[in-house]
């Protein structure tokens, strides 16, 4: 075995005992657990305080302004039991699953190669920064000239929005390794290839893993806004229709629906995130 080969079996190793907490923790628990786990009886009282507070507030207001929590839930109940507003909410789903899928594919390999590469972070990060400062409504009216098609008007704007996002976590991943880290790996005569595979994409894993989370929070918001301009389907229309109907507890119950597959999908990556990047242990003793 070379040294190379020895010191990637070394950094694949799995971290030895002793730490206190189990480090494979999140690869015991299945998903749901994995976010029962994390709500607290805390968090708990606080909401249902928020929501006897809201009942009250609606004793006193309109129905079209303030509606009553139990409006509200009878209507998230439509949403889930009627397969016509269902369906709304899960194309506003699987788009945005896509998307933050895209914004991996697209900005880790990106994000290593400006790392990497002085010249190329000359030319790319300038461009990166001016498309980070373009607002998301403003790309929304320039797809909707640009494109036809509905998911590649949608699918764009995401793109534009959470790629560079994960592009700048990886860059700055890159930057963060110590140097002589990488005088060390150099020295086992590692290779471009093998300075990537054994100690870049390792330690950028992390780094990745923030910027999804980051992207989901950023991709729920933005997909509503491009849905709401340029899309004759998704939750983003479905908004726009009760708006014009003064439908409060509907876009209240929409809201709700929203803010619960955010939750949901970064439990996802958490415990995604559990799993890959077994050797952190985070402060707390928590994975």
């Amino acid at each position: 075995m070379t040294q190379v080969e020895h010191a990637e079996t070394g950094a694949r190793g799995a971290p030895t005992p002793g730490s206190g907490v189990p480090v494979d923790l999140p690869g015991r628990l299945g998903i749901a657990t994995f976010f029962v786990e994390g709500i607290s009886w805390k968090a708990v009282t606080a909401f249902f305080g928020l929501a006897v507070i809201w009942q009250l507030v609606s004793f006193i207001s309109p129905v079209w302004l303030v509606p009553g929590v139990h409006l509200i839930l009878k209507a998230f109940f439509e949403i889930v039991t009627t397969w016509e507003l269902l369906s709304q909410g899960l194309i506003s789903f699987v788009r945005l699953i896509a998307a933050i899928l895209a914004s991996v594919i697209v900005g880790v390999p990106i994000g290593l190669f400006m790392g990497l590469s002085a010249n190329i972070d000359d030319y790319v990060r300038p461009i990166i920064k001016f498309i980070m400062g373009v607002p998301a409504l403003n790309w929304v009216i320039i797809v909707i000239i640009w494109f036809s098609a509905t998911e590649l008007r949608i699918g764009f704007v995401l793109l534009m929005i959470c790629a560079p996002i994960t592009i700048f976590n990886v860059y700055d991943g890159i930057r963060s390794i110590d140097q002589k880290t990488t005088d060390m790996v150099k020295t086992f005569g590692a290779n471009s290839w093998q300075m990537i595979r054994i100690l870049l994409w390792p330690y950028v894993k992390s780094f990745a893993f923030t910027a999804t989370k980051i992207n989901v929070g950023v991709g729920v918001r933005v997909v509503i806004v491009a849905e709401l301009v340029g899309a004759p389907s998704g939750i983003g229309k479905e908004l726009d229709l009760a708006k014009s109907l003064f439908e409060m507890p509907l876009i209240l119950a929409w809201t709700l629906w929203m803010i619960i597959v955010l939750l949901l999908l970064e439990t996802v990556v958490e415990w995604l995130e559990g799993r890959v990047l077994k050797w952190r242990v985070e402060e707390g003793g928590k994975m």
